[in-house]
């Protein structure tokens, strides 16, 4: 069974373990992302310090995590079409778990939430050749918002508006 859950820092540990490997399997495949020491241990760990963390566990394992905040927290003011979203991002599943849906059950909890929160949508970045991400966010409606120049990357902007479903 999948438990969506907010990330403590009892979960430090096992979470950068796991964003290790991914970063590893990253450079193995020679994908252009997650460079120059991108995320940090120290950005992972202010995400869980405020309360930004999320997972999905199984079997009492950490098998998917990524970011979850407003999207003032990271982004400037009109990089999304509104700037009353949630927005997420270091989307990550344990290297001998993926394609198992984690990441899909991930997302869904996260819209979830988002609605019970009074958020309108939410936002992700994305690189344009990430095209199994792209792929899961389109099958959850997300609609291209153009490419932006941000201080560590190019990056295509998506977002989800719960009105447009």
């Amino acid at each position: 069974m999948c438990i969506y859950k907010i990330s403590t820092m009892e979960n430090f540990e096992e979470i950068i373990i796991m964003k290790n490997a991914v970063k590893q399997k990253v450079i193995e495949e020679e994908l252009p992302i997650w460079q120059n020491g991108y995320p940090t241990d120290e950005i992972i760990k202010e995400d869980i310090e405020n309360g930004y963390g999320r997972m999905i566990v199984v079997n009492g394992k950490i098998v998917s995590y990524a970011t979850f905040h407003p999207v003032l927290y990271e982004y400037d003011p009109g990089t999304f079409p509104t700037d009353e979203l949630m927005s997420f991002g270091r989307v990550m599943t344990k290297v001998e778990e993926t394609n198992k849906g984690y990441a899909y059950k991930l997302i869904e909890n996260m819209i979830k939430e988002t609605k019970q929160k009074g958020y309108i949508g939410l936002g992700i970045l994305v690189d344009d050749f990430n095209k199994k991400a792209l792929n899961l966010y389109l099958k959850f409606g997300f609609k291209y918002y153009g490419t932006g120049k941000f201080p560590w990357a190019v990056l295509d902007k998506y977002y989800l508006l719960f009105e447009d479903e």
